[in-house]
């Protein structure tokens, strides 16, 4: 990554860069997060894990022409500071989710989002986000990936997390991905949207509750 995500940032950079950001990194972080200092930052927000048909329709509306944008790597240069990094991959991990639900544009962002995510594991940038939900955020796409290699990454940064005051729920979710791709080596609810095949055992499995998120 760029200077800005190398080793050895003091505590409290990434606040400090808050006021750098480019102002579509700004939006999509007060959007997602809640602006600093108001009442819902800091705190976890049901929208984030919920199907909701009009805050998908105001994500696409105000940011959709940005996950293109990401994906085309035109919006690079947001990762020179922590927070900057961390909004490229709510873009690219999270508004895809919602923007292009159930279709296969859903996941089309996600290797982008797990190579930046890396990026910041690696640096330390990940510890210099404001809140646990902050770095909640950045370890999602080692949890989206379908390897295990990203899952066992995924357990070990979601462990740690556990630790913190409001990680626990981000360690159960990390937990159950993780044991759906030791079971099937990839995630069932993703068959239909990619256009793959479903086994039997995976139709059944896609029968029972929280099988799909």
């Amino acid at each position: 990554m760029a200077n800005g995500l190398e080793s050895g940032q003091t505590s409290g950079a990434a606040s400090a860069d808050y006021a750098d950001l480019p102002l579509e990194a700004r939006e999509v972080l007060d959007c997602w997060f809640g602006v600093p200092g108001a009442a819902e930052f800091g705190t976890e927000r049901k929208i984030w894990f919920s199907r909701n048909a009009a805050f998908d329709a105001m994500l696409r509306e105000r940011f959709g022409a940005l996950i293109d944008s990401a994906r085309e790597s035109a919006l690079d240069s947001w990762t020179q500071t922590p927070l900057g990094a961390l909004a490229l991959v709510i873009v690219l991990d999270q508004f895809s989710r919602n923007c292009h639900r159930d279709t296969a544009r859903a996941f089309a962002a996600d290797q982008k989002a797990l190579h930046i995510a890396q990026r910041m594991v690696a640096s330390g940038a990940d510890r210099l986000l404001p809140t646990v939900h902050h770095r909640a955020f950045a370890y999602l796409p080692f949890e989206h990936d379908e390897t295990l290699e990203s899952q066992r990454e995924s357990l070990r940064l979601f462990t740690q997390l556990e630790a913190e005051p409001g990680g626990k729920s981000y360690y159960r979710s990390a937990v159950r991905h993780a044991e759906i791709i030791e079971r099937f080596g990839r995630f069932p609810h993703r068959n239909a949207p990619l256009g793959r095949p479903s086994t039997a055992e995976e139709i059944a499995f896609l029968r029972t509750p929280g099988s799909s998120f």
